[in-house]
């Protein structure tokens, strides 16, 4: 989280840092008529959008379970061994439950 911090906090360091010249030719501003909505304008929101999509990929790896993955799930069946084979379940419940599964 820290480093989530530190990276958007470079970010916005850095965009105020290069748009901060104060250097204001007339009454439309360094971008020319152009303003925020030609290509410069363009390339803001282009950035913006790969922030917010770096973002929410750095949430979306931070909020995913840690650990081994079954490649693959256990059947009823397997479960219902296991069930026997700890002594969960007696005998004549294994070979009911196997008979329900089985039909």
């Amino acid at each position: 989280m820290k480093k989530l911090f530190l990276f958007f906090a470079t970010i916005l360091i850095f965009s105020d840092v290069a748009f901060a010249h104060g250097n204001y030719e007339g009454h439309m501003g360094p971008w020319g008529h152009m303003g925020y909505f030609g290509f410069g304008g363009i390339i803001m929101w282009i950035l913006f959008l790969i922030v917010i999509g770096v973002a929410v990929y750095l949430i979306v790896q931070a909020t995913k379970p840690k650990g081994p993955e079954s490649p693959f799930r256990e059947t009823p069946m397997e479960i219902l061994k296991k069930r026997y084979a700890k002594g969960e379940i007696t005998k004549e419940q294994f070979e009911k439950m196997k008979r329900d599964l089985e039909s």
